[in-house]
């Protein structure tokens, strides 16, 4: 009996295949008849005669006794395998007809077919079918130890270990790695995972033009349509994607890429978005599969992060699909050469509009409804054909925003540089209530940089304006000084040209935030007052409130405890009777009156509002602002001898650096001196 064995799918079957043959060859049989049937092989392999004839030779027939007719070759050779015991490996099969020749007679003969297809009907001559996928660790290891020898490996195992790793259990890769390692003895394995850090960058140098060769050869068997999305893939700005991104992805059939030589027919799907959507998710799942079948895309199950598809109603918590760096490369290289310009910005553009800006603005819009906003540059009547997003809460929106923070900043980098300007600054924009409750301080003034890039390519004065405002109050935080003056000094003459008193008192607001942390108290209560009046005048009572609770804050730093129990009691007035409430910034309030009252030592009521703010900051979901609130209970601890003074401190400290605070280190000295007290 024979047993034909057939591996599908993932690049890197050959290799798998042929170090599963070096693994079998002490018990392996008399000879390994191999031939390949892919483009990549040698033209004439295609014809299953001519290697039906290269079979029968390697065999022991006679050159001058063989049969000419194909059916004459089959029985010779069925003759002549009868009583051997052959392994025949037929590389990178296309269909059927192709192997059945070449099916040998003998009962201790063993059929090994590769394929990028099922080839299902091998089923009847007695094949099981294995699709290859990703390797575990062990045989991952087991793979590049069997290529690089066992020395290499045990001379630093753990190195080996995290080369697998990176290999994401690719056979392909894992034995491209292994050849790096092997040809380059005298590199410790250490180098070589610095190396894989920058996959391209090492298979390139290497000369592995084999990886990008099996990319190609699967994208080269694709349908149409699954090429036009691996491409449109290839130009996105990340590597993992939620079904609603791909399904994004996918243009209208009008509006499909058609690479040079493609007829418009060959498109034409029926994936009209306008159809019905079940259908057009069914097909669109058929050409995900295609790409998954062919090892292009990685699919997962839900995330295993804290958000699941429960409670993400984007979807792009799972399940989710990701590329690997070198299909990713390629893709991208396919989509600039085949692929316009436009095409390709296109394809970027419908990810934003369908999938990220429907949650992004939800997100806005639930945690901080009282923003100004310009209007999205698509009507949002054709938002509404996308599917609203509904977030159940505060917290889970902001949640949401926290974990997909990195794909939000790189498609406002990619839409940047896809002259999408409009699109990348309201991106930015909306990403105020992260910043506000989290900070991410660092990325923060990244995006804020490209949204001001963005709006002076736009000419858009008012928009530059209250860029430079957000860029100078994220430089007061990180203590950038002189940026922050010449940002906000930037921002004011802006507002004074444009004549914008709203946004003029935005930037005296900001200004004054900028001289009180310098310790210019005089000048930074002489802005807040301007600000408010400002607010008063024009109506903006909210704005008022955060003008006046800065004044409040600054009596506080100054000593002046009993003027700013009164600011602070009057600002809180402010925020309750806004019609809109403003839970956050009333709660600020609590904790700079909890501080006013610690100065004149009424610990109770310092107690209580602290207690308050801390306690309300946990359900708003701002780290920053409840470390505020436990560090005055920390005081309060303090200034009574409470013992849980350094219990305090340490839970503002983890608060602080939960978000990267620059707080973070002068709040580390007092818990490290409040420790030391302790011990002695």
């Amino acid at each position: 009996m024979y047993m034909p064995l057939c591996c599908t799918a993932d690049p890197g079957k050959s290799i798998l295949v042929v170090w599963w043959l070096l693994d079998i060859r002490e018990r392996s049989p008399d000879e390994v008849p191999y031939a390949r049937f892919d483009a990549g092989g040698p033209a004439h392999t295609h014809d299953r005669g001519v290697v039906l004839v290269g079979f029968l030779f390697a065999l022991g027939a006679a050159q001058d006794v063989l049969p000419v007719d194909v059916d004459y070759c089959v029985a010779l050779y069925r003759t002549l395998t009868a009583h051997r015991a052959l392994v025949v490996l037929l590389d990178d099969v296309e269909h059927t007809e192709q192997v059945t020749p070449l099916l040998p007679s003998g009962s201790a003969c063993l059929v090994v077919t590769t394929s990028r297809h099922p080839l299902g009907s091998l089923i009847e001559h007695g094949a099981r079918v294995h699709r290859v996928g990703p390797l575990d660790h062990a045989d991952g290891l087991a793979l590049f130890q069997g290529i690089t020898g066992p020395d290499r490996v045990h001379s630093d195992r753990p190195a080996a270990a995290r080369l697998v790793e990176l290999c994401c259990g690719r056979p392909l890769t894992i034995a491209a790695c292994a050849a790096a390692a092997a040809i380059r003895p005298g590199v410790p394995l250490a180098d070589l995972v610095d190396d894989l850090n920058r996959p391209l960058d090492m298979l390139d140098r290497n000369g592995d033009i084999l990886v990008n060769h099996a990319v190609q050869a699967d994208y080269d068997g694709l349908t149409p349509l699954g090429q036009a999305l691996f491409r449109l893939i290839g130009v996105q700005p990340t590597s993992r994607f939620s079904f609603r991104m791909l399904t994004a992805l996918l243009p209208p059939a009008q509006a499909r890429p058609l690479p040079v030589g493609t007829r418009t027919a060959d498109y034409d799907h029926g994936l009209d978005p306008s159809g019905p959507r079940s259908r057009r998710d069914s097909r669109v799942r058929r050409v995900i599969d295609e790409l998954t079948g062919a090892a292009l895309l990685v699919g997962h199950p839900l995330d295993t992060a804290p958000v699941s598809a429960a409670i993400d109603p984007t979807g792009m918590s799972g399940p989710v699909w990701t590329i690997e760096a070198v299909p990713h490369q390629v893709a991208r290289e396919l989509a600039d050469t085949l692929d316009l310009p436009e095409v390709r910005a296109a394809a970027v553009v419908r990810v934003v509009d369908q999938v990220l800006w429907p949650a992004l603005h939800a997100a806005d819009i639930l945690i901080t409804p009282y923003r100004r906003r310009t209007p999205y540059p698509v009507p949002s009547e054709d938002l509404a054909r996308f599917g609203e997003v509904v977030f159940a809460d505060r917290a889970q929106a902001l949640t949401w925003l926290d974990l997909h923070v990195d794909t939000l900043a790189a498609y406002a980098h990619a839409l940047y540089a896809a002259g999408e300007y409009r699109r990348a600054l309201l991106l930015v924009d909306a990403l105020w209530p992260l910043w506000l409750h989290r900070k991410h301080y660092e990325l923060r003034l990244e995006l804020d940089a490209l949204a001001l890039r963005a709006a002076g390519e736009l000419g858009d004065e008012a928009a530059r304006a209250e860029m430079l405002k957000r860029i100078g109050l994220v430089q007061i935080s990180l203590g950038g000084y002189e940026e922050a003056h010449e940002a906000l000094r930037a921002a004011l003459a802006l507002r004074l040209t444009l004549r914008d008193q709203w946004g003029q008192a935005d930037c005296r607001n900001a200004l004054g935030l900028y001289h009180r942390a310098v310790g210019d108290s005089d000048f930074a209560a002489t802005q807040f007052r301007l600000a408010a009046n400002t607010y008063r005048a024009v109506g903006a009572l909210r704005e008022q409130g955060l003008a006046n609770h800065n004044l409040g804050a600054l009596q506080v730093d100054t000593g002046q405890y009993s003027l700013a129990v009164v600011q602070l009691q009057r600002t809180a007035e402010e925020f309750a009777a806004l019609a809109e409430p403003d839970e956050y910034n009333a709660l600020r309030v609590r904790i700079d009156l909890a501080r006013a009252h610690l100065g004149l030592r009424h610990y109770r009521a310092a107690r209580d509002l602290a207690v308050e703010a801390a306690d309300g900051m946990a359900l708003v979901g701002n780290p920053a602002e409840r470390a505020r609130a436990v560090e005055v209970l920390a005081d309060i601890a303090q200034a009574t001898d409470d013992p849980s003074y350094p219990q305090r401190l340490a839970e503002a400290l983890a608060l602080y650096e939960s978000v990267n605070s620059p707080r973070t280190d002068r709040l580390r000295t007092r818990l490290a001196a409040a420790t030391a007290q302790d011990e002695r």
